[in-house]
């Protein structure tokens, strides 16, 4: 069973978004989130900001890719009306252990336009990946020539649904008939309001309880709602946040991350040993043994 790296609880809709979308990848279910479209720009509504600001990783050969293909990806939404594309991830040796496919469809709620998202996995080889991305330019409006992997990660597909679905699309090159239907049915956006109900739990029992919850019990009941299966992105490496994990939003190392970075968080009070996992400025104590903080 995967081990998360670490679950830093903080009082945010973005930790229960991640780690409600975590729940669902560790689970094999697609996970459905979406992104609202704003003067040309792609927003987060959990994390309230552009989805190309928070990508870190823009330097390396992997990052440069995939920011392409999110820029390519908030044009084209940007420009549309209507439509539906589909982003084909390979697997990448130490950075994603299995392939994922985000389909993102243009839509409109209560007269606001966005993009609603699908992020699947899949456990293709790389030569399995190539295949599917040479048969998909067959359904698509950009007919982009594909010679490698690179171009596959770089490229968003702009599905022709004239005729067909993109459900209908994709089923003919991937079988997988309990996936399809499960979609078709809904269920994976039941699975996902019941992880965020989960999660949303947790952070309150947490926070907001009158018999609040411990640090422990919270990590252990997060970690309850990870699956057997390997999620689509490990730990955050030295490159940072990459296009891809920014995109599908479903990375849990954000929230750990962000906090790990403030010099005065602690993890340990280095005079009762527990646990506190919060920022403690000089002068401030431990809520634990109120030991007070004499230096940084």
């Amino acid at each position: 069973m995967p081990v998360l790296e670490r679950i830093d609880i903080t009082p945010s809709e973005q930790f229960v978004e991640e780690l409600a979308s975590q729940s669902l990848e560790t689970n094999r279910i697609p996970d459905p989130y979406h992104y609202t479209i704003a003067d040309s720009e792609l927003f987060s509504p959990t994390a309230h900001c552009r989805i190309r600001d928070t990508v870190e990783d823009r330097t390396s050969h992997l990052g440069q890719l995939e920011y392409q293909a999110v820029v390519a990806t908030e044009q084209w939404a940007a420009r549309s009306d209507k439509g539906i594309s589909v982003w084909v991830s390979p697997p990448s040796p130490g950075v994603y252990p299995v392939t994922k496919i985000i389909v993102s469809e243009i839509e409109y709620a209560n007269g606001v336009k966005r993009l609603f998202n699908r992020a699947i996995l899949f456990d293709f080889s790389d030569r399995e990946c190539m295949v599917l991305a040479w048969n998909l330019t067959s359904f698509t409006k950009n007919k982009p020539i594909f010679t490698d992997l690179d171009q596959v990660r770089a490229t968003p597909l702009v599905l022709d649904t004239k005729d067909r679905s993109w459900i209908e699309i994709l089923e003919r090159l991937i079988y997988d008939p309990k996936l399809w239907e499960g979609i078709r049915q809904g269920e994976d956006k039941v699975a996902k309001k019941k992880a965020l109900e989960q999660a949303r739990t947790i952070q309150k029992q947490l926070f907001f309880s009158t018999k609040p919850i411990t640090y422990q019990e919270a990590q252990m009941a997060a970690r309850q709602m990870i699956g057997s299966y390997p999620g689509s992105c490990p730990p955050r490496n030295s490159t940072g946040r990459t296009a891809l994990r920014v995109f599908s939003e479903n990375a849990l190392t954000y929230v750990a991350s962000s906090i790990s970075r403030d010099p005065d968080y602690c993890r340990v009070c280095p005079i009762c040993e527990k646990e506190i996992n919060c920022v403690v400025k000089v002068g401030g104590s431990c809520p634990n043994c109120r030991a007070v903080k004499r230096c940084g």
